[in-house]
Order: structure tokens, then sequence, then C-alpha cells
């Protein structure tokens, strides 16, 4: 015969409202060694805690939500994971696969019946061709959205590219050198985001102006740079504002236009079908992006992962608190 209580487990000497401490420790972004040190366990004990919370996790194969979002994060090791999240509502993580093979993809999503995949409206991924055939094989009826922001961030790089090779036309003590050179962050904003009205002393040019007449003077020195900022500038505004009659007549626009920019509205041409796809729906990577800033955080605090199921484990147990209904 053995006493019995209610504090702790049969055969266990860690009481029962330690280990439940412990599990809301291991929700706050703190390194494991510290949540072992306040709960007066060894950081192996937290460990194997945190293996045991990966039956909490476990996989539907009978259900998939009706918006997906697809990227990758690195994690263990510098290798890059495979990461799936609900596009829509509360965004909560799908999956999060040891890499990124085509492979491993496929054979993760093959374990869903095809009725299950049939219901998959949407999904959004960047302009990378690999996913464009994963996504075509295993969901049949789902219609592939490009993020916007990536959309944006190809046009802005192609941009600065035709900025600076104007700029190294002139010598470096000239106005038109300043033009270009300094102030390029307004090249970026949405023209309608430019102040018109309020005047401020540019240093370079040693004269006061606006933002607007700031931009304008830079673009009048190159009839084509002009004509890519105006390419850059209706594309940002068609998506924003869901415009897919006038995002089609930019993506045909015959003006001259810059090498890097033309050869990124070739690459749209060829995509065409899927960045239309970008200004009907509102759908984004937006939240994928913020889970990978989490996963980032969690391994900085970690100072890194060498098992990959502890690193899913904390990922899934940090959006359990920010997400309290799952």
């Amino acid at each position: 015969m053995m006493a019995t209580t209610d504090l702790v487990d049969k055969y266990c000497h860690i009481s029962r409202a330690t280990r439940q401490k412990i599990f809301m420790h291991l929700q706050d972004d703190r390194t494991q060694k510290s949540i072992a040190r306040d709960n007066n366990v060894s950081p192996s004990t937290v460990c194997r805690y945190l293996d045991n919370y990966d039956e909490l996790f476990r996989r539907n194969y009978n259900y998939l939500p009706e918006h997906l979002a697809m990227d990758e994060v690195r994690g263990v090791g510098g290798v890059l994971h495979f990461i799936c999240i609900n596009g829509a509502g509360d965004h909560e993580i799908q999956q999060i696969l040891p890499d990124r093979l085509k492979k491993s993809i496929l054979a993760y999503f093959n374990q869903f019946h095809i009725k299950v995949r049939q219901r998959v409206k949407t999904v959004t991924l960047d302009l990378n061709s690999y996913y464009q055939d994963i996504v075509s094989t295993v969901f049949p009826n789902a219609k592939i959205i490009v993020d916007r922001f990536h959309i944006v961030a190809m046009m802005t790089r192609a941009f600065n590219q035709s900025r600076v090779q104007l700029m190294k036309r002139y010598p470096k003590q000239t106005k038109e050198y300043r033009l270009l050179k300094f102030a390029w962050k307004l090249y970026l904003k949405h023209e309608y985001d430019l102040d018109a009205k309020r005047l401020f002393y540019d240093r370079h040019l040693r004269q006061q102006l606006t933002q607007q007449e700031r931009v304008q003077l830079g673009l009048e020195l190159d009839e084509t740079l002009a004509n890519t900022y105006t390419i850059m500038q209706g594309i940002m505004t068609c998506l924003k504002s869901h415009n897919q009659a006038d995002l089609v007549n930019y993506l045909t626009h015959n003006d001259p236009l810059s090498s890097p920019m033309a050869a990124t509205l070739t690459t749209f041409k060829q995509n065409s079908a899927i960045i239309l796809n970008a200004s009907k729906f509102k759908y984004s990577n937006g939240p994928i992006e913020g889970i990978n800033r989490m996963i980032k955080q969690i391994q900085r605090t970690a100072f890194g992962f060498r098992n990959y199921h502890h690193l899913v484990s904390r990922i899934k147990l940090q959006q359990m608190r920010t997400k309290p209904s799952k």
C-alpha cells in the first residue's frame, strides 16, 4: 500500500500545479533554462514536458481551411521549413514541416481526402513557381493569389535600380545627382500620400519646397524614369483599390520604361492571372509574415533550437497564448 494525493501523480514527485505553471510559462517569450529555474526543476525536465505537449496538437486530416497562406521560415540549423496557416479568420497555424521539399509538401497534403482538398477556395503565396505547381496539383478548385506586398516590393526594387542607374550618369557635385541621391524614400511613397501644401527646407537643394515638388523635380530629369514612376504608382493604387480594369491597362503599358521595370512587368504578364487575383481578393500573406516574425523572436530568445519538435511546440504554445479561444 502507498499514500496517494491529488497534488501529484502516482510515482511522480513534481506537483500538478508546478507542471501547469511550466505549461503556462512555455507560452511566454522566455528561455527554457529560466523557466526551469523559476519552477525549481531541471532544464531537461522542461524539455521532457515539452515533448509531451506535442500531443495537444493532433492533426485533423478531415478538415482544411477554405483560405490558405503558404510561405517558408528559417528554423533548426538554418533549414527552411514550410509553413501553412489559415489565411482568414484567426490565422491558426495549419502545419510546419521539417523542410520545404516538394515531395514532403505533396506527401502532407495528399493525406487529406480529395473532397477535403476540393473545398479550398484560395491559396496566397509569393511569386515562387515552385509553390504554384504544388497548389495546382493538390487543390484543383483553389485560386492562386500573389501577395500584394511581394508585387509592390518587386516594383520598388526595380524603380530604385532605375533611379541609381540614372543618378550615376551625373557627377556627384551636380544638382541632378543630389535630386536623385537624397530623399529617395519620397519616390517610394504612395503618390497621394505626398504632402502638397506644407513646405520644408531641403538642405541638399538649399531651397524650400513641398514633397510633391521634390519628387517632381527628380522625375523631370528623365522621361523614362517618369514613366517608370507612373507605372509603379498606378499598379500600387490598383492593388490597394482592387481595380482590375486599370491594372490590366498598366500591365499592357507601351511607354518606354527602364530595363529593370520592363523585366518586372514581363514577369507580371507571364503570371497575369494570379496577379489579377491579388487585386480581386482581400487575402494576403501579411498574417503569415507576422507569424514568421514571432518564430524568429522565439529562436532569438532561446539562442536557437537543435530539436525541430521543441521549436514547433514552442511556436504553437505561444500562439495559444495570443489566441485564448483556441
